[in-house]
C-alpha cells in the first residue's frame, strides 16, 4: 500500500457529491419534501394528546440510554472490519492502516451496508408495528440500535475508532440531527444541519467530553432524540388525511441515517488522511 498526498480523480469526485449531498439544488421534489416536512411537523403536535405519550417517551429515553451505554457501538468489533478488508485483498493490520487507502477501496468494502441496515430496519418495524401502541417502545430503541449499528460500522471501515467517547457523541449526533428533520427523504434541511454535527466532531475532544460528562452529553442528545422519533411514531396512529407521508418512519429514517453516514464519515476519512485544508479544494466541500 502506498501513502499518496493529493487526492485521487475518485476522491474528488466524492467530495464533490459530498459537496452536492450539502447543497442540494431547488427543485419540484425538494419543495414537495419541505411541504411534506412542514405538514408532519404539525401532525407531530397531535401525538402530544395521545394518552401514554409521557410514559411512551420516557420509557423510548431509558431504553436508548441503556443500550447505548452498554452494547451498541461496541459491538462493531475492529477484528471484523479489517476481515472485511482482508477478503478484498486489502493487507491492513489495524484502523490507522485504512487511510493509507484510496477511498475508492474503502467504498469498494462499504457497498451494501445502506441496503443491509435499511432491510433490517423496515423488518423489525413491520413486526412491531404488529402489536400496536404496545409494541413502539422496543420498535424504537430497536430502530436507534439498528441505526447506531449502520452509524459505528461505517465509521469503523473508514477507520474511527467507536470505542472513542467523541465518536460515540459524533454518531448520537447524526441520529438525532436526522430525527429533527421531517419525514421524507428529500429533506432539504438535513444538510445544514449536518454541518454543525461535523463541526463538532472537529472541535470537541475526547478530554473536553470526559471532563464535561459524557454521561450528561449523551442523555441530553438521547431525550431530544427520543422525543422526535416518539412524535413521528405516535403521529402514525393520528387519523389525519396526508399525514402518512411516503413510507414507513423505520424506512425513511433508517435510509436517511444511512446516506448521511455515508456522506460525513467519507468526508472525515479524507480530512484526515489528506488535512482539513481538501476540504477546500472542492467548492462546498465541509462547509
Amino acid at each position: 500500500m502506498s501513502e499518496r498526498t493529493t487526492l485521487s480523480s475518485y476522491e474528488r469526485r466524492a467530495l464533490e457529491e459530498i459537496a452536492a449531498w450539502r447543497n442540494p439544488p431547488e427543485t419540484f421534489w425538494s419543495r414537495v419534501g419541505s411541504k411534506a416536512s412542514e405538514s408532519w411537523g404539525a401532525v407531530t403536535d397531535l401525538a402530544h394528546k395521545i394518552p401514554g405519550f409521557d410514559w411512551t417517551l420516557e420509557n423510548v429515553v431509558s431504553g436508548v440510554l441503556e443500550l447505548t451505554n452498554e452494547i451498541t457501538q461496541d459491538s462493531v468489533w475492529t477484528d471484523a472490519v479489517i476481515k472485511d478488508f482482508h477478503g478484498l485483498g486489502y493487507p491492513i493490520s489495524g484502523l490507522a492502516d485504512i487511510r493509507q487507502l484510496d477511498l475508492e477501496d474503502v467504498d469498494a468494502v462499504l457497498e451494501g451496508l445502506e441496503k443491509k441496515y435499511v432491510g433490517l430496519a423496515t423488518v423489525e418495524g413491520a413486526a412491531t408495528g404488529l402489536a400496536g401502541a404496545a409494541g413502539i417502545v422496543p420498535d424504537l430503541v430497536a430502530l436507534v440500535a439498528l441505526n447506531l449499528r449502520a452509524a459505528g460500522e461505517t465509521a469503523t471501515h473508514c477507520g474511527f475508532d467507536t470505542r472513542d467517547p467523541a465518536e460515540r457523541i459524533y454518531a448520537l449526533q447524526i441520529l438525532d440531527v436526522v430525527a429533527s428533520s421531517g419525514n421524507t427523504t428529500r429533506d432539504v434541511t438535513l444538510a445544514p444541519a449536518m454541518r454543525s454535527a461535523s463541526r463538532f466532531a472537529r472541535t470537541y475532544s475526547t478530554e473536553f467530553i470526559e471532563q464535561v460528562g459524557i454521561g450528561n452529553l449523551v442523555e441530553g442528545i438521547v431525550r431530544r432524540l427520543g422525543m422526535n422519533l416518539t412524535e413521528k411514531k405516535l403521529a402514525q396512529m393520528v387519523p389525519v388525511t396526508g399525514a402518512l407521508l411516503g413510507g414507513g418512519l423505520n424506512y425513511l429514517y433508517t435510509t436517511k441515517v444511512c446516506r448521511a453516514c455515508h456522506s460525513l464519515y467519507r468526508e472525515r476519512f479524507l480530512e484526515a488522511k489528506y488535512g482539513p485544508e481538501v476540504l477546500t479544494s472542492v467548492s462546498g466541500a465541509g462547509s
